[in-house]
């Protein structure tokens, strides 16, 4: 079982974006201490109160995912970095695909590279981009990322793009044929594409049991006849998380938290009830934790879960406290989660001192 950490750089009021780039790195440090997998990036644009005054969930402040993903590899030992997504059509698919290779390059192969064409009307707005052309634009800029991280000679000739033969330089380098790509979908038929491209899938918290097992059947129906890794791994779900001693605060914050949720879903997506949230967290006390992870894994075809602690506003200590009673109290069941190691014990002692 694998666990990987989300951070979206959101803003609450009075609090200085520097300030909260220092916060998340020392929550990234923590989750390289306890022997997380990756971390995962949110790249948001033109999120702000003024822009957005009747906006009510995240203010969103990292454009550049990958470029505060280089501080994190500078100040981390293990832990990888992912984008959670990275938008390949609100950017040239081959600035992208630059970009990805030389992260791959400089952080020695620990890249995880998450996929998406976004969903914010804003963001559409502000790229000049037709939402209704979001989806066949991606699939364009798919085949160019694709060709493009493979370091070899390409041209492509499409609606949204034309290019010529190029060959992109520096090639893969750590990471052969091509760095690691996820495509974050729920969608049959770009499962099927990222099964034919030997992409992993990343999976939202609102999917259910039988969409998240009939899509993974799905992926590796295609996938394992080419001979591709078809790992559970590779197959993560996000999940947001609070984890507790106290049941009451664990249902303040299920109820506090729901209009950030409310805010934050797509405009197709409907709210689901408290009680109906709950499920969709990881919520309670380490207990019950450790059961809604093990349900998870043997009911949910995964064995990488994404963990979203600081979804709803929480303080930078809470999120902290979270992650240490998570790696005491919920890690030590699960195999291969790096608890295990002595050295992972002697490196949070580090952190947290």
């Amino acid at each position: 079982m694998l666990f990987s950490k989300f951070v979206a750089c959101v803003l609450p009021d009075n609090k200085h974006a520097a300030n909260k780039y220092q916060e998340s790195l020392e929550q990234i440090q923590l989750a390289d201490a306890i022997g997380f997998r990756t971390v995962f990036l949110s790249e948001n644009h033109f999120s702000s109160r003024e822009g957005l005054p009747n906006f009510k969930g995240e203010v969103g402040i990292t454009p550049s995912p990958l470029t505060f993903g280089m501080q994190i590899i500078e100040n981390t030992r293990t832990i990888r970095v992912g984008t959670a997504i990275r938008n390949i059509i609100f950017n040239h698919p081959i600035h992208i695909a630059e970009e990805a290779l030389v992260f791959d390059l400089l952080s020695k192969g620990r890249l995880d590279l998450g996929i998406g064409s976004g969903y914010r009307p804003w963001e559409f707005i502000g790229w000049g981009i037709d939402p209704k052309e979001a989806k066949a634009q991606f699939l364009e800029a798919v085949e160019i990322l694709d060709q493009g991280m493979r370091g070899k000679p390409f041209s492509f000739t499409g609606k949204y793009y034309d290019i010529p033969e190029v060959t992109l330089v520096p090639g893969p380098y750590y990471t052969q044929p091509r760095p690691e790509i996820y495509l974050a979908t729920g969608d049959p038929m770009l499962v099927e594409l990222a099964a034919q491209k030997d992409f992993g899938v990343m999976s939202f918290s609102t999917s259910s049991k039988d969409h998240l097992v009939k899509i993974y059947n799905d992926w590796t129906t295609i996938a394992r006849p080419l001979g591709y890794n078809c790992s559970k791994t590779r197959f993560p779900l996000t999940r947001q998380i609070y984890i507790h001693s106290d049941p009451a605060k664990v249902d303040e914050f299920v109820r506090r938290n729901l209009p950030n949720y409310k805010a934050a879903l797509p405009p197709n997506k409907e709210c689901p009830s408290i009680e109906e949230l709950k499920k969709l967290y990881i919520t309670g006390n380490p207990e019950e934790c450790v059961q809604q992870i093990k349900a998870i894994r043997d009911e949910m075809a995964c064995e990488h879960v994404i963990l979203w602690f600081n979804f709803g506003w929480l303080s930078h200590q809470e999120v902290m406290d979270q992650m240490a009673l998570f790696h005491r109290e919920v890690m030590p069941h699960f195999e291969d989660s790096g608890f295990s190691s002595q050295t992972n014990c002697a490196k949070l002692e580090a952190v947290c001192s």
